[in-house]
């Protein structure tokens, strides 16, 4: 806030206290004049055209005197932050404007640059105080209509009771309209802080649609007119979706294939009773994405994707088993006719992704490795697109192949210290310190050797891991948290979440 430049706008009918003002340091105090009027209309008209943050006004004036003024530009734009210029004959007119909602005035004779300063710093802590309580108040709002809108999503009771209350919490919907839901996916374990920054670039847009979170890394957007064209539609969230990208790299928190960002526009929806239906279908624009991530906004319905068949299943693994002891032959496989089976036939992302799981449990068998039949390669589990998941894919297979034997000592050992301390918690100084390295290289190393970052190889063992304790345990979702080191259960769903596309639970039942 102490950044923020205020515009000020002075009114007075007397010429020489305009002038007066107008020599007044304003950039010192970090404002900005911005215009000046000689009588209330003239002030009224340019706050219509320009609003100020801070009004610097007389009281006696022609045409429409200085209460007139403040007691229309309060109704008119409450958060102007009115400040009295007064004489002693007008002190009972100035507390009639501080009744108003002047937040302080100063005496024309003793105006003097101390005074000013301190007026500004009053307006300033004003403007800061209001927009916190509106922050404050909006996000209470955007949550209230998250709930509500959960509700219309899973409840065809009462829908129009939902409408009403998802009107009277500030989102009114029209029909027609159109469905923009809005996908962030992070594909590693800074989701939380990611989160942060997309609903900070999202407020920056408020006058341009509404938006509310419906799950994790998903918001509808809502543009609130019936008219809107799609062209002006897809412009603002193209915008929005380089601003995001833009502020995720200024802050160094992610690289731009690390993180995927699109979002999805609906045909027309005429009817109350078709929304939840279109909002579902809209979802399957995941699948879509999966195949096509060169598109950052979808229109219309989704093409869809399907499960695999069992005579193309066939095929493809028969062309699989010819090469399963040769790793550049499952190389070129995979990067070849694995590749254009999947884009062909349009396999469901999560199809792929057993059917791959299943293989690879084959491929430790036959090469006699018995140590990870049941668990889940979790970062393939995690890839957003085909292309990561065959890029992950690959590295498996190297690794497979080639054995931990091409790490260096330091880093077999810590891998060794992670695996074995997996239910604790573990940080990279540790590890680095019980190593004998500096975290800086440690970190280093782990990027270039593993071909991952330390926090992503912890965090891919703790989901390995909590994956088998679930489909192979009787233990409770938070028995699991404790012991792959996430003792908080809240954070370890959303974790859980982030890298296998479900929750826990749904996991576990599945």
């Amino acid at each position: 806030m102490d950044d923020q430049v205020l515009s000020v706008l002075i009114v007075d009918d007397e010429i020489p206290i305009r002038q007066e003002l107008q020599m007044y340091n304003w950039e010192a105090q970090g404002a900005v004049l911005v215009g000046e009027a000689g009588n209330g209309e003239e002030a009224l008209e340019f706050c219509r055209k320009y609003v100020p943050d801070v009004m610097i006004t007389d009281i006696t004036m022609p045409v429409m005197n200085g209460l007139a003024l403040i007691r229309t530009v309060k109704k008119e734009f409450p958060q102007i932050q009115v400040v009295i210029l007064t004489c002693h004959s007008d002190f009972e007119y100035a507390r009639e404007a501080l009744k108003l909602g002047a937040i302080g005035y100063v005496i024309k004779v003793m105006m003097d640059d101390s005074e000013l300063e301190q007026t500004l710093a009053e307006a300033r802590r004003a403007i800061e105080k209001e927009k916190s309580y509106n922050t404050k108040k909006k996000e209470e709002n955007r949550w209230n209509q998250s709930k509500l809108l959960g509700q219309l999503l899973t409840h065809n009771d009462s829908t129009m009771d939902v409408y009403k209350s998802l009107a009277d919490k500030g989102l009114p919907l029209t029909f027609p309209l159109q469905i923009v839901r809005f996908y962030v996916e992070a594909k590693h374990g800074d989701w939380l802080f990611v989160d942060r920054e997309v609903r900070q670039v999202l407020g920056s847009y408020d006058h341009d649609f509404a938006w509310v979170p419906v799950d994790i890394g998903e918001h509808f957007v809502y543009f609130g007119h019936p008219n809107k064209d799609r062209l002006s539609m897809i412009t603002t969230i193209e915008a929005v979706i380089s601003d995001i990208h833009y502020k995720l790299e200024s802050i160094h928190l992610h690289k731009r294939e690390c993180i995927h960002i699109y979002a999805s526009i609906s045909d027309d929806v005429d009817k109350p009773e078709q929304f939840q239906q279109a909002f579902q279908v809209m979802s399957l624009w995941k699948n879509d994405y999966f195949y096509d991530s060169s598109t950052r906004v979808f229109l219309g319905k989704p093409e869809g994707a399907h499960v695999i068949e069992p005579k193309a299943l066939a095929r493809i693994e028969e062309k699989m088993k010819k090469v399963i002891w040769d790793q550049a032959g499952i190389s070129a496989f995979i990067e070849g006719d694995f590749t254009n089976w999947a884009r062909e036939h349009r396999i469901l992302p999560n199809e792929l992704k057993k059917l791959i799981h299943k293989w690879n449990i084959l491929w430790n068998k036959e090469r006699g490795d018995f140590d990870h039949d049941e668990i889940l390669s979790q970062h393939i589990y995690q890839t957003v697109t085909l292309h990561e998941m065959m890029t992950a894919l690959l590295h498996d297979i190297h690794i497979n192949f080639s054995g931990e034997e091409r790490y260096r000592p330091e880093i077999r050992l810590a891998g060794k210290i992670i695996r074995e301390k997996i239910s604790q918690p573990l940080s990279l100084s540790s590890v680095a310190e019980e190593v004998g390295l500096s975290s800086s290289y440690l970190s280093r190393l782990f990027s270039e050797e593993v071909g991952e970052s330390f926090n992503d190889y912890v965090t891919r063992l703790r989901m390995e891991k909590a994956a088998y304790l679930l489909k192979n345990m009787n233990l409770k979702i938070y028995e699991v948290a404790e012991q792959v080191g996430i003792p908080s259960y809240r954070y370890f769903s959303i974790v859980f979440r982030n890298w296998m596309g479900v929750t826990p639970l749904e996991f576990k039942k599945g």
